[in-house]
């Protein structure tokens, strides 16, 4: 026997098999060692499975099945509590979904960098980005629930953790060539995707390991992804802040002469003395340098395509992989509790035999049909919009937190609304989100879910008493009560965002109440679509509605321009040239801030005044919230299943 040859037709290199074969050599013959070739051909065998398919070569994905996320029917229920942190740690790298407003203000003047220029976009293309996210995770939710179940949270985070990384890298190739569609594609779709199966993978989890406990498990998982949202603000600031670059000042908007081309735009006119003839500008008002930590010369003319660069791309990019390593991890060390394990001792057969005659059905395991529910019944229309009304305000808030409390207390209180006030306020609201989703949840459980609901209808005079804090902070002409006013509309906004966050982890429970355990899932999932539904009104109809007041604002300052010169000087037209305004207008050259330095000075900003509608109409839905909730009636879950019982019978 001088030599042996082994062919194989498999995929899996019989290397491994040899290597597996050392440890059983055979008898010497001529000196040389033979090996067990009946073990060879088992271990050929057993590394294919019944279909044929080589279950060696996908050993490296083990790790990630089901099965191995899957812990011992005997795991001791004291040390349940070590599946929270991983699922944890995936709810903390996707709850920065919800602080969208931070990156909204660096996408509308990604190329003016210090203010819009005319190609950037505006804030109703940009907005609706949200939206688009929102609609793609219910979409995700509804069709790859089952599969996230089939494959286990690993697999399923792991998943999402590379749609959410590479959501926030495509959104930062979006920002750096400025493309809307990239933008869309990144963080709508791909974010919307990350975000389903990032959020159910976890919270399906946790509640796995507390079926005696499930408000709690929702609580605890739920509260990770508030946390995500208050601490993303800080570390997307940090990140803007360390790669943001102030393009080239030329000089204060008196020193230079600019010239205005027909498409709207600005250029340093030729008899200009100070700047490059020709050079393309955008000019930035004190209210502009104001928000941003990296601008230091102040007020005036900036050159375009000088270097100047927001830091966004860059800190997309570097949170794009933060986050999906942050995800990764987590979704790597989740695990789900054996079918048959339970929280408590398992009790001796006899104790079962002993029970089980006189142990009635248990609560979890009635429950109305899915179509009955959602086709029949007037309770679950009422819940729908009870969710709807209250999360469309939630939603308009969270994402535009940001613009919003600089636009309302920058101009009235300069000195306290800085750049660094508003990433607070975005994650005060993430704070209160998570505070919301754990607080009311614990306390629905003595207060009734009805009754909690009812609660959230405190948000109608939170919300619709707003624009009076902002009206008497802008026209009370009393600089004393404008800290007390800020204070007040920021501590009713963060209430009101407990709210929000109150809604979705009260909501299961709600359900069960109303249509019984056994089908609550599924119910769940229908009700969602409220969300979904809320998710596009609200921030659309903010975009909307903002954009309808920025127009009439600068319609109304441009009638109460008093000095023609001045408004020449500024925006290179006089003001009986209607067309051209329009043009500038649209090319974001004429805007309230800019206006604003050409009016008398006694003219009050209409900045502050932009969401006054917003919170009208947003108040409004949580009053028909209010009443939806108070209508719906507790259904005899039992004896309406004991009638549709009968009437298949009869049939």
């Amino acid at each position: 026997m001088t030599g042996v040859s082994l062919k194989c037709g498999g995929r899996r290199p019989c290397g491994f098999i040899f290597n597996r074969l050392r440890h059983s050599p055979g008898k010497k013959y001529n000196g040389m060692v033979t090996y067990n070739w009946r073990s060879c051909a088992s271990m050929l065998a057993l590394s294919v499975d019944s279909d044929g398919h080589d279950v060696v070569g996908r050993r490296h994905f083990s790790r990630l099945s089901k099965e191995k996320a899957t812990a011992p029917v005997n795991f001791d229920p004291s040390k349940r509590w070590m599946a929270v942190p991983p699922a944890n740690a995936v709810h903390l790298s996707i709850g920065s979904v919800y602080v969208y407003s931070m990156w909204t203000p660096g996408f509308t003047t990604a190329l003016g960098v210090v203010s819009s220029a005319p190609a950037d976009w505006t804030h109703s293309q940009v907005l609706p980005v949200f939206s688009t996210a929102a609609v793609v995770l219910g979409v995700t939710t509804s069709a790859l629930g089952s599969w996230v179940e089939k494959s286990g949270p690993r697999k399923a985070g792991l998943v999402g953790s590379m749609f959410w990384s590479s959501a926030l890298c495509t959104t930062a190739l979006g920002v750096h060539l400025h493309s809307l569609p990239l933008l869309y594609m990144g963080y709508g779709m791909f974010g919307g995707v990350g975000w389903g199966l990032m959020y159910l993978a976890p919270v399906t989890t946790v509640m796995k390991w507390f079926p005696d406990r499930r408000g709690l498990a929702t609580g605890m998982a739920l509260s990770a992804f508030g946390a995500g949202a208050a601490l993303a603000p800080v570390l997307i600031q940090t990140m803007v802040d360390l790669f943001s670059v102030a393009p080239d000042f030329i000089g204060q908007t008196q020193q230079v002469i600019l010239e205005t081309l027909p498409d709207g735009s600005q250029i340093v006119a030729s008899d200009s003395s100070v700047g490059t003839p020709g050079q393309h500008v955008v000019v930035a008002t004190e209210s502009d340098v104001g928000r941003l930590n990296y601008v230091t010369t102040g007020p005036g003319v900036y050159a375009l395509d000088s270097g100047g660069d927001t830091g966004m791309s860059k800190a997309l990019g570097a949170l794009g992989l933060f986050y999906g390593v942050l995800g990764a991890l987590g979704s790597r060390f989740m695990m789900v509790p054996h079918p048959e394990w339970t929280p408590a001792p398992a009790t001796s057969k006899a104790e079962e035999v002993t029970l089980s005659p006189t142990t009635e059905i248990k609560q979890q395991d009635i429950g109305l049909p899915v179509d009955f529910v959602t086709g029949s019944t007037k309770q679950f229309p009422l819940l729908w919009l009870s969710v709807f009304g209250n999360a469309t305000g939630g939603l308009a808030l969270l994402s535009s937190s940001k613009l919003m409390i600089t636009d309302i207390w920058a101009g009235v209180a300069p000195e306290i609304v800085t750049a660094s006030f508003a990433t607070g306020y975005v994650s005060a609201l993430g704070i209160g989100m998570a505070a919301g989703r754990f607080g009311w949840s614990a306390l629905s459980d003595y207060l009734g879910r009805k009754n909690t609901y009812a609660v959230f209808g405190l948000g109608i005079p939170i919300v619709g008493l707003a624009p009076s804090l902002c009206h008497s902070a802008s026209i009370g002409g009393n600089d004393g009560i404008v800290l007390p006013l800020l204070m007040t509309f920021y501590g009713g906004s963060v209430l009101a965002i407990t709210f929000y966050g109150g809604i979705f982890s009260v909501l299961p429970a709600y359900i069960a109440d109303l249509f019984g355990q056994k089908h609550a899932g599924a119910i769940h999932g229908k009700a969602l679509t409220a969300w979904a539904a809320s998710a596009v009104a609200g921030p659309m109809g903010l975009a909307y509605l903002r954009s309808q007041s920025v127009e009439h604002g600068i319609q109304d300052l441009i009638e109460k321009v008093h000095d023609p010169g001045a408004f020449h000087q500024a925006f290179g037209c006089s003001l009986e040239e209607t067309e051209t305004i329009r043009t500038l207008i649209d090319a974001k050259t004429i805007t309230i801030k800019r206006l604003m330095e050409v009016v008398p000075d006694e003219t009050i900003d209409p900045t502050p005044f932009l969401y006054d509608t917003t919170c009208y109409m947003a108040a409004g839905l949580i009053g028909v919230s209010f009443v939806s909730n108070m209508m719906i009636q507790p259904l005899d879950v039992k004896k309406i299943l004991e009638d549709m019982d009968q009437k298949e019978v009869k049939e």
